[in-house]
């Protein structure tokens, strides 16, 4: 699916990896924030969406992956708080020396270079592609990843998006943009 994708989409998904070992829709959404065209710029900006936002989000949740917050519970339930390891080990070394440690080790890494995409981000690249297929586009355009990111749902982009404004609203705006440019 990559080769349909536009420069700029091509960018977002290149801005996205370089922010986790895994990535999932709020990093798609970074990533089309950071990579977006003028217009689409100005539409997310009007609604409150910028990098610094999304990005401080992703700071907060800091559990890197889904199995992450799988591996916390598990060892929650024998007396480990997994959270606090992060933390000490970040305090102690550096901010990304656990994530690093982890991906030495095989256990974020599946593949060879391979970037793995969670299934909140699959399904918000799936949806980008029937949007553009649905505007007969060549192209999988930013404004369709991001319509994508809209219509999959994933409770942690949608979170962001609506702290700003109506997700109903945004899409219109996103999908005006693709009709004014068909």
């Amino acid at each position: 699916m990559f080769e349909r994708f536009a420069l700029d989409t091509r960018a977002a998904v290149v801005l996205a990896r370089e922010l986790a070992s895994e990535i999932g829709a709020p990093h798609l959404l970074l990533g089309v924030l950071r990579a977006a065209g003028q217009d689409l710029s100005a539409v997310l900006s009007g609604y409150g969406l910028a990098a610094e936002v999304v990005r401080g989000r992703l700071a907060e949740a800091s559990t890197g992956d889904e199995s992450f917050g799988e591996d916390a519970d598990a060892l929650r339930a024998i007396g480990i708080d997994l959270r606090a390891v992060r933390d000490g080990v970040a305090r102690t070394f550096s901010a990304d020396a656990f994530d690093n440690a982890l991906r030495r080790s095989g256990r974020r890494s599946r593949g060879h270079g391979h970037m793995p995409f969670i299934r909140a981000a699959k399904k918000a690249l799936e949806l980008a592609l029937r949007e553009a297929l649905a505007h007969k586009d060549k192209a999988i355009r930013c404004e369709q990843v991001m319509l994508g990111i809209l219509r999959g749902g994933d409770k942690a982009a949608i979170d962001v998006i609506t702290e700003r404004g109506d997700t109903g609203q945004l899409r219109t705006a996103v999908a005006g943009l693709l009709e004014r440019a068909a």
